[in-house]
Order: structure tokens, then C-alpha cells, then sequence
């Protein structure tokens, strides 16, 4: 009897042990240690990258360190900070954050942890921040707070409007307007 069912348990036990790790491993912004040895194809010191349109920069994105992993068309990136220049005449948008990665074939840009956003006097924070290429807006989430122009919000997500200079927060907001 116990040498059947050493077996079932061994497989269920396995299972679950592959099962923790496929939702682990699933695609998102995962941290990524930079003092290991990654593997990666090219190490990269002072990234820059840029996306320009017909007429004007659009946005230009700059890393402490990346590394580049050519089968995955990803870049794990150290320190990434992002501007957005948005209008002529109008302040572009600065998001900062401790580690990132670039998924070149979606076009997707993901910050973690620490996201710092600053634009127009308003100042945000964030875990997570995810810009999709084509997207007219960037994506927080986890603790985002912002505060400026005598606003302070909380909110678990919110949408920066990168083309209307406005932030649309959803999900439990809580606000505090303050007189100048």
C-alpha cells in the first residue's frame, strides 16, 4: 500500500513545485538582482534609447546599466529613468524607478519598485508603472500616491494621460484638497 502511494504523493508534491513556479515565472516585471551574473548577450553601460515620431522626440529612456537577452528581445535595466515630451510648451514627464525591463517585440516598458513620475508641479509614486508603445497613457499601480497643484490623492491604480496632462485614478480613491 505505501509503495502506491509514495508515488501519487511524490507527483502531486512535483506538480505543485511546477505549478508555483509557471505563476512565478509568468510575464510581468519580475526584480532581477544586477550584482549576479545574468544571462544575458550584451552588457550595456549608460543606455539610452530613443522613440521619435514623424516631427518631434517622443520619449527617450536612459539606464544606469542594461543587459540585452537576444533570444527573449528583452533589455533588464538598472536605474531606468523616462521622459516624455509631451506639447511644445509644456513640461515633460519624468518617471523614475529602481529596476526595469523592455519588452521589445510588445513595445512594453515596465518599472519597478520605487516609481517616481514628476510633471507640471505634480509629484507621484508608485510600485509598478507600465507603458504600452501606442498607448496615449502609463499604467501605476500598488500605492500610488501623487500629490501638487493643492491635490493629494491615494489610490491602488491610476492612469497618467500623457497627451492631456491629466491623471485618472480608479479603484478606492481617497482625496485631500488643500487652499493655496
Amino acid at each position: 500500500m505505501i509503495n502506491r502511494v509514495v508515488p501519487v504523493v511524490l507527483s502531486i508534491m512535483l506538480m505543485l513545485f511546477l505549478l508555483s513556479i509557471f505563476w512565478r515565472d509568468t510575464p510581468g516585471p519580475q526584480q532581477v538582482d544586477f550584482d549576479l551574473d545574468l544571462e544575458v548577450d550584451l552588457n550595456i553601460m549608460d543606455l539610452t534609447l530613443v522613440q521619435s515620431g514623424p516631427d518631434k522626440k517622443l520619449w527617450e529612456l536612459d539606464a544606469k546599466q542594461a543587459g540585452f537577452m537576444r533570444k527573449e528581445n528583452i533589455y533588464l535595466l538598472q536605474d531606468p529613468l523616462m521622459t516624455y515630451f509631451g506639447e511644445e510648451n509644456s513640461e515633460p514627464l519624468k518617471i523614475s524607478a529602481s529596476q526595469g525591463r523592455i519588452d521589445q517585440d510588445s513595445g512594453t516598458i515596465h518599472m519597478w519598485p520605487d516609481v517616481e513620475a514628476r510633471s507640471g508641479g505634480l509629484y507621484t509614486t508608485a510600485e509598478k508603472a507600465t507603458y504600452i508603445e501606442g498607448d496615449a497613457h502609463v499604467l501605476l499601480e500598488d500605492n500610488v500616491f501623487f500629490s501638487g497643484r493643492g491635490i493629494s490623492v491615494n489610490t491602488p491604480r491610476a492612469l497618467i494621460m500623457l497627451q492631456e496632462d491629466t491623471i485618472v485614478a480608479t479603484q478606492g480613491v481617497r482625496t485631500s484638497i488643500r487652499d493655496h
